[in-house]
């Protein structure tokens, strides 16, 4: 039987951190300036505000009803039929953000890195890891992740740092984009950009009480709003918007521009580094999300015989997409612009519904805020 068993705030933080700012290692920063321009890097800090609030329903939902995961609470609060549906829906929305993730991280190895290789060939590499993480269970993945975590901001910092060398301030130009009215607009709508942290809500019977799943909840949504925000404004710095809109990978592309009198360059190996550790790491975060989610549902305390055949159902839909285009103008489009219906809206309909109705945990801690 696979334990979730018990970790710290740092550890969460670390996961729902990774979790989050992994995606800005791919196409995201394009999608970003073709629909805002070159006003990128502050609609994503528009995204975070959004879902800050959105995360303030969830925390609200959670103290009500201490030492009990959202799953639960739905089935307290909706009954078993109508929460299992509520759960159901969060299960979908993180399994095909995980899908999307790796098969969009796979087709940016092919194009940049492994040319002649099948997307078959290094999905079925990134599932056997994912495979071999689940088995191992929640609490070796918040800890690797912890482990990992201030390495990966340290590498990442350093390629910024030294990709300075090709910033142009003129680049920042027209400082509103395609206007303020689209940045605002899109920025609210694309909050499920950070729909990750719900997974807080998920692991709550983790952490050492209410007062932990606020800390790990906000902090990760300023830790990831901070971080994609200053990628997307050192992407913005380096590239016209014009040029911009047509790179696959703009961070791996910004880190081959790094060179130092001819001696000091090739840095991809940095970028390799961070970009496949921070894959695994959240791509096994989110199949584990699906496999609690899943297990509770069906009262399944043993997950183990599940894993497989989820993996397999996660290699299918990573490969549904036909090409990279549709990838990312409908799948991961969809997903960046009507996430936030499955992550935030069950959370905010449940906390509504419980004020209703009156009801509460029987359990209430006054000293947790």
């Amino acid at each position: 039987m696979i334990k979730e068993g018990k970790f710290g705030t740092q550890e969460a933080i670390c996961i729902i951190t990774i979790t989050t700012v992994s995606k800005v290692f791919y196409t995201s920063p394009t999608m970003v300036m073709k629909i805002v321009g070159t006003a990128g890097w502050y609609m994503t800090l528009i995204s975070a505000a959004t879902a800050t609030v959105a995360f303030t329903v969830v925390y609200l939902l959670l103290k009500r009803f201490p030492g009990k995961n959202i799953m639960e609470i739905y089935d307290i609060v909706l009954g078993k039929s109508i929460g299992s549906f509520f759960s159901l829906s969060l299960l979908l929305i993180v399994l095909l953000t995980a899908a999307a993730n790796i098969r969009e991280f796979t087709e940016v190895m092919i194009v940049y890195i492994f040319p002649l290789s099948p997307p078959s060939y290094i999905i079925g590499l990134l599932l056997i890891i994912i495979v071999l993480a689940a088995y191992l269970g929640l609490e070796p993945i918040a800890r690797v992740s912890r482990l990992f975590g201030g390495m990966l901001l340290f590498g990442l910092l350093s390629i910024l740092i030294l990709a300075t060398r090709n910033y142009e301030l003129y680049h920042l130009f027209p400082i509103l984009g395609y206007g303020i009215g689209t940045t605002f607009s899109n920025g609210a709508l694309r909050s499920s950009a950070y729909g990750e942290v719900t997974i807080v809500a998920v692991i709550a019977g983790s952490l050492q009480g209410i007062s932990h799943v606020k800390k790990a909840g906000y902090i990760s949504i300023f830790l990831s709003g901070a971080i994609i925000s200053l990628v997307i404004f050192s992407f913005t710095l380096s590239f016209p918007y014009y040029t911009g809109r047509e790179i696959t990978a703009p961070m791996y592309l910004m880190t081959t521009l790094i060179n130092y009198t001819g001696f000091f360059q090739r840095l991809e190996a940095i970028f390799l580094y961070i970009w496949s550790i921070s894959m695994a790491i959240s791509s096994s975060a989110l199949i584990y999300i699906v496999l609690m989610i899943y297990g509770h549902i069906f009262n399944i305390q043993d997950k183990k015989p599940l894993i497989l055949p989820l993996n397999i159902i996660l290699y299918c839909l990573a490969m549904l997409p036909e090409s990279m285009g549709a990838l990312i103008t409908i799948y991961m489009q969809a997903l960046r612009t009507y996430g936030w219906i499955f992550f935030f809206l069950p959370p905010a309909l449940a906390l509504l519904i419980a004020m209703a109705k009156g009801e509460e945990g029987e359990v209430k801690n006054a000293k947790e805020n």
